[in-house]
C-alpha cells in the first residue's frame, strides 16, 4: 500500500488548499487561549477578546478566544474524510485576570 503525507504548517482556520473531505489525519497545536503570550494573537483576530482583556473580564476573553478557535475546528472538519482523525495538543491554562486565580479548562 502506498501513502502520500503532505505537511501544511500555517494557520489551521484557512486551509483553502484542501478539498472538502480530502485527509485522513489534521495535528495541530493552536494557541492556547487565557495563556498570555497567545493574547495578542487573539486579540488581532478578534476585537471582542481585546475589550475583554481590557477589562480584566475572564471568562468573556476565554469565550471568545474559544470562538476564535471555532474556525480552525470547523476547518478541519471540512477537510477531513469519514473516519478521519483531528488530533488537537492543547492544555488547561492557570491565570490571574482581575484579581483573581482561575483555571481555564480548554480541554474541555
Amino acid at each position: 500500500m502506498q501513502t502520500h503525507q503532505r505537511i501544511l504548517h500555517g494557520d489551521a482556520a484557512r486551509l483553502d488548499g484542501l478539498a472538502d473531505g480530502s485527509v485522513d489525519l489534521v495535528v495541530t497545536s493552536p494557541p492556547y487561549p487565557m495563556v498570555s503570550m497567545w493574547d495578542e494573537g487573539f486579540a488581532e483576530a478578534d476585537p471582542d477578546v481585546a475589550r475583554a482583556l481590557a477589562a480584566e473580564d475572564g471568562p468573556a476573553a476565554f469565550e471568545a478566544m474559544h470562538r476564535s478557535l471555532d474556525l480552525a475546528w470547523a476547518a478541519a472538519v471540512r477537510t477531513l474524510k469519514p473516519g478521519g482523525l483531528l488530533c488537537v495538543n492543547i492544555g488547561d491554562a492557570v491565570r490571574t485576570i482581575g484579581g483573581r486565580f482561575r483555571l481555564f479548562p480548554n480541554h474541555a
